[in-house]
């Protein structure tokens, strides 16, 4: 009876706001250095429980809601404050979630979610707006196909006779039978999100001081994020074909 009860808890399928601890892998920069820094600085939120890492994950979702609805009304300055935030949070929420070992899979689901919809938000707002031209829009939607490419990859693969059932290779580890985001991120993914993030406020910078250096350095920095996109892509795609899998549900 004891063996069959330690079994059916193996075969559970895991919740998604389940906190697991975090390895040195989940870091930026696997260093004991960085991982102090990086602990120091969010050691007064670890210390209360009030607030958790999917909170500042939200709070980044509102910011591009309230950008979406009211940038026409915003000041380049005013939008810039709102995008910084938003940059902030995300370090903040991956930060506090790996420092007090509150990593869950929800998390890893929405973060690159939110990630990219404040990426876009930006990038729509500064098309609006004549900052920017469509062809750096255009080649971001294809640059980050692979949020849509690989569902329906892994889609197509289950509908095939003899498709992989989802194995857990992502940072949760096991094969749990049920939905885990392949979350283990590439390194071009990293550094293309820090040069968005970069790009999207020397723009808004830029304009609100009117600096030319700003925005010819955004431009740079814009060409090279969609070029580390690109590296990305294919790395994720190389990833599922090397080892495909369906998806099973939450």
């Amino acid at each position: 009876m004891a063996g069959k009860g330690m079994a059916d808890r193996r075969t559970e399928k895991p919740s998604l706001t389940e906190f697991m601890p975090a390895n040195e892998s989940d870091y930026l920069i696997p260093s004991k250095r960085y991982i102090a820094f990086e602990r120091t600085l969010v050691s007064f939120l670890c210390k209360q429980d009030l607030i958790l890492p999917n909170h500042i994950t939200y709070f980044r979702f509102l910011i591009c809601f309230f950008l979406l609805c009211f940038f026409p009304s915003l000041s380049y300055f005013q939008i810039f404050v709102l995008a910084t935030l938003g940059v902030l949070s995300d370090f903040y929420d991956g930060a506090l979630a790996r420092a007090a070992s509150k990593k869950t899979r929800l998390g890893m689901m929405i973060d690159p979610l939110a990630d990219k919809l404040l990426a876009f938000t930006l990038v729509t707002i500064l098309l609006v707006r004549g900052v920017i031209h469509p062809v750096y829009f255009i080649s971001m939607l294809i640059v980050e196909s692979h949020v849509v490419l690989i569902p329906l990859l892994s889609w197509l693969w289950g509908m095939l006779p003899g498709g992989k059932k989802l194995v857990g290779s992502g940072r949760d580890g096991g094969n749990h039978g049920a939905f885990i985001v392949k979350s283990r991120e590439i390194i071009m993914g990293k550094i293309k999100v820090f040069l968005y993030a970069l790009a999207f406020l020397c723009i808004l910078m830029g304009n609100a001081v009117n600096s030319a250096f700003l925005l010819n350095l955004a431009q740079g920095l814009l060409i090279s994020g969609i070029a580390a996109a690109a590296v990305a892509l294919c790395g994720y795609l190389f990833r599922w074909f090397k080892g495909p899998y369906r998806i099973v549900g939450l």
